[in-house]
């Protein structure tokens, strides 16, 4: 079965994306989460398992892992900046016949880099609009659920109804 892999450099998105880095100047923790939040309905309709890594390399601490809404989020270690853990993921993750393996990052040394082990480059900017379009697609649906919302499972006219009424309240 094949594995489709998606790797974001979380704070090379947050940069590029004139919401979220208007917000980092206000709080980062705050953009970080927010991205998170978009990530997590971005994939709830993609088929692939969504990684994200930030940057911790002046933080004195160990690299650490959570899940976030399905989401997997790597906070670097010390002295480790997110391209080497990328890079780390990618050829850890990577077979030729069974993975496909898509990064998001603008930084041109570590597209060099990914190339290396077989990966794929969606440039930060290209992926943020695909996040909006998805939002789009998100919203739409939704909306499509309410207004198509059926009353009942099947049709059933209005006689039959009111006949099925009568035997319900034991009026036949």
């Amino acid at each position: 079965m094949k594995q489709h892999y998606t790797i974001i450099d979380g704070y090379n998105v947050i940069g590029q994306s004139n919401y979220l880095k208007a917000m980092a100047i206000e709080s980062l923790a705050e953009a970080r989460t927010e991205l998170l939040l978009e990530l997590a309905n971005y994939n709830a309709r993609i088929e692939d398992d969504v990684i994200v890594v930030f940057d911790a390399y002046d933080v004195k601490s160990h690299e650490r892992e959570e899940v976030f809404h399905g989401i997997r989020v790597i906070y670097s270690k010390e002295n480790e900046t997110a391209d080497a853990v990328i890079e780390r993921l990618t050829f850890e993750l990577y077979n030729k016949h069974i993975t496909t393996i898509k990064v998001v990052t603008s930084d041109m040394s570590e597209q060099h880099a990914i190339f290396g082990s077989g990966a794929l480059r969606i440039p930060s900017r290209e992926f943020i609009s695909n996040l909006e379009e998805e939002k789009v697609m998100i919203e739409k649906d939704i909306k499509n659920m309410h207004e198509v919302k059926p009353r009942t499972r099947i049709t059933i006219d209005e006689a039959t109804l009111q006949k099925l009424e009568r035997i319900r309240r034991g009026k036949l």
